[in-house]
């Protein structure tokens, strides 16, 4: 062979491996996906498995570890989690034997989250001094890192993820659809509720829903995908809330909800825009407050935790206007300073912060906002049409009078103002998924809440404490609805 057909040949082969370096994976396709021998925790008959590769070196694995504690507190019971390593460096992977040297102990998940906590920081001292936190027995767990016990596994691991061809972390598989890279709530949840979809027709378990799945990343690379934006010529399906969070009647032909974060200047911004509109318009507007603690300001997640602890006691407007007020202190002595300027039973205060009693319900609503395509504060959804970022009183009174003008036009022809917003809702995108029942009903007819609507609505009375309001819904709950909601229940003692 001569040189030139040397040359020619290997420029071909390279080209071909070039190519087939550029395969992924579709995320409309289901792909077998192998579970190995890897821990996972969650139930093993659950609805939806994800299987992810990651490493506790990666900052995007780092990253997306809120979302998926968010994402298995929105559909609790429900998804099955297989852990799976595939290191950013082969010679680097004391954080992958720690976990499962943990895991041989029982303790993955707790060692798991720790290791990722230290952002990539991971040192033999550190998993050490996790590991005797944790009460592992200490003996055994350095000897499986002296002796490199788990080393095997981290290499099938890797040796999987190449032949599926996963070349990069994170990497997940639900029920065997590719979600790549460290995405943001919304694309997760939009896949699990697809899947929990197949999963209801589709007997058999995970073997069954990946049986027919491609092998191998097997799809060309596209264009970059633009983001998901919230169409602002459309209306959503959002609810009223939390209570006491709302200002101005149920009459109201207008409805400005009101996604706020307590830390955020823009909200801040926006905060006397909204108040002159309830004072221009009055009983025509109601407005609602939302809570989106944004995970990037450490002190939003406390506050508007305390605001709920005023709102149980009928006080949260007061309390809000404190913190608009005093904007930036937000440290636990200024929040109590806060409730006892509005004349609060510090007792009853202090015992919900002090017991973050109402720390899931600042979650859930912070996920129904980012599962909805919310993706910054402040976002107002009026009428159910989103108005992104901070607008001053001119833009939102355009807005909103265009709104009353049509709210009116319905009144004229004999819908009743109260249902204005319930009708405006029944045809409306996305999910609520905090407590779909503080969607007004329309007055002429009661609408029986879907199971998945409805089992919402008890997990959402429980973490508000409202024992009887989730028994009485509970009391149309049946087969895995039920159940979900009653472990959710029981977590804050409340037994359906």
């Amino acid at each position: 062979m001569t040189r030139a057909a040397v040359v020619a040949l290997c420029a071909a082969l390279l080209a071909t491996s070039a190519h087939a370096d550029k395969l992924v994976f579709d995320p409309g396709t289901i792909y077998k996906v192998p579970l190995g021998s890897a821990p996972a925790d969650g139930p093993a008959d659950a609805p939806i498995t994800i299987v992810y590769w990651s490493d506790h070196a990666c900052g995007y694995c780092y990253r997306v570890q809120a979302t998926l504690d968010t994402l298995n507190r929105m559909f609790p019971g429900q998804i099955r989690w297989v852990h799976r390593t595939l290191p950013l460096d082969d010679d680097e992977t004391l954080g992958a034997e720690a976990a499962l040297a943990a895991a041989a102990q029982g303790q993955f998940r707790p060692m798991n989250d720790r290791l990722y906590a230290l952002a990539g920081r991971v040192d033999r001292a550190a998993v050490e001094l996790i590991a005797r936190e944790l009460g592992l027995d200490m003996v055994r767990f350095r000897a499986d890192l002296d002796t490199r016990a788990h080393r095997a596994a981290i290499v099938a691991d890797a040796a999987a993820a190449r032949a599926l061809g996963v070349s990069g972390t994170p990497a997940f598989f639900v029920n065997g659809r590719s979600i790549h890279g460290a995405q943001n709530l919304k694309t997760f949840v939009d896949v699990v509720d697809q899947e929990l979809a197949r999963a209801q027709i589709t007997p058999g378990g995970y073997d069954a829903l990946v049986a027919a799945g491609k092998l191998q990343a097997d799809t060309p690379p596209e264009a970059e995908r633009p983001e998901f934006e919230l169409d602002t010529t459309a209306a959503y399906r959002v609810g009223l809330g939390l209570p006491g969070h709302q200002l101005g009647p149920d009459t109201a032909p207008v409805t400005v909800v009101v996604w706020s974060d307590f830390q955020c200047p823009y909200c801040k911004r926006s905060a006397p825009v909204v108040e002159k509109l309830r004072e221009k318009y009055g009983d025509d507007v109601r407005v609602v407050f939302r809570h989106l603690a944004m995970q990037s300001h450490r002190h939003a997640q406390l506050a508007a935790e305390a605001a709920i602890a005023a709102a149980d006691q009928g006080k949260f407007w007061a309390f809000h206007d404190q913190i608009w007020a005093n904007f930036g202190q937000l440290t636990r002595p200024e929040l109590d300073g806060f409730a006892r300027a509005i004349g609060l039973d510090m007792a009853k205060f202090t015992a919900a912060l002090d017991e973050r009693r109402y720390r899931d319900l600042v979650v859930q609503e912070s996920a129904t906002a980012l599962a909805l395509g919310v993706d910054g504060t402040p976002t107002m959804f009026v009428n159910g049409q989103p108005v992104v970022g901070s607008r001053d009183f001119a833009a939102m009174d355009t807005i909103v009078g265009a709104h009353l003008v049509r709210a009116k036009q319905a009144i004229s022809a004999g819908v009743p103002p109260g249902d204005i917003y319930a009708l405006l809702m029944t045809d409306a995108r996305g999910a609520e998924r905090a407590d779909p029942s503080r969607i007004p009903d329309i007055s002429s007819m009661k609408v029986q809440l879907r199971s998945d609507d409805l089992a919402r609505a008890v997990m959402a009375a429980c973490r508000r404490r409202d024992r009887p309001r989730a028994a009485a819904l509970a009391s149309g709950l049946t087969g895995a609805a039920r159940q979900r909601a009653s472990q959710v229940c029981a977590g804050v003692g409340i037994d359906l």
